[in-house]
């Protein structure tokens, strides 16, 4: 058994679900001859949907009416590609804090970025490219190191942040892996990197790149998980 396999039965991580896995199978199969089928897909979950929308009115104050069909030819499929990998990166986090730190993340629209923040990153590579950041406060070292090692396992627990959050990182890279591969996505992800950094207010994106940041809130502590879509070149 792999390690990632033995991460995943050890934590019950959740399975794909079958929408998503379709969207990712549909993409590789060739955007173009498959947009109708990719539309209907996303049609039918609610979710989706307004995911699709609100990329879809980027730069604009509210996301504007308009029928999916329109919005997934409009956006195309790096954008389709970000939306897809971000349901898959969402649950994978969601699950690993729920399993692993007992605590259960509500997605928010907003959340203001503090100043300094223990900063861990993957990148992967393959049938997509791309990059994860997962952004945590320094401020917030006494509530995560506690949920992960216990209230008496650490006494500064500002020392050993940036260890934790590489291990949650490791098990959301393992759970992130099977989902993308699940999706028929397959890629090679990379070991974990994390350091401390000052203004990271938003992480590094040029304009070819897809990115979305998802923002998440718990126990009175802000959460701020990023994905960086590479240009696509799409199977034809």
């Amino acid at each position: 058994m792999s390690n990632i396999d033995a991460l995943l039965k050890k934590y019950q991580l959740a399975p794909l679900p079958g929408n998503v896995q379709r969207l990712g199978k549909l993409i590789q199969g060739g955007f173009d001859k498959n947009a109708d089928e990719i539309a209907a897909v996303i049609k039918a979950d609610e979710s989706l949907t307004a995911r699709v929308i609100q990329v879809a009115s980027r730069g604009r104050q509210r996301a504007v009416e308009m029928e999916i069909e329109q919005a997934v030819m409009r956006v195309g499929v790096g954008a389709i590609t970000l939306v897809v990998m971000s349901e898959l990166l969402v649950q994978a986090v969601t699950k690993t804090f729920s399993t692993m730190l007992s605590a259960e993340l509500q997605i928010r629209e907003d959340l203001l970025v503090p100043d300094n923040l223990v900063v861990g990153r993957i990148d992967f590579s393959g049938k997509a490219n791309g990059r994860v950041y997962l952004r945590i406060p320094c401020s917030a070292a006494d509530w995560m190191v506690t949920k992960f090692l216990g209230k008496d396992a650490a006494p500064d627990p500002g020392e050993i942040l940036a260890d934790v959050v590489g291990e949650v990182l490791n098990i959301v890279g393992g759970n992130f892996k099977s989902n993308i591969c699940d999706a028929g996505l397959l890629c090679t992800l990379s070991v974990p990197t994390v350091e401390v950094m000052a203004n990271c207010d938003r992480v590094p994106v040029t304009e070819e790149q897809n990115h979305q940041t998802i923002f998440f809130y718990v126990d009175g502590v802000p959460i701020f998980l990023d994905l960086v879509i590479m240009p696509v070149v799409e199977n034809r």
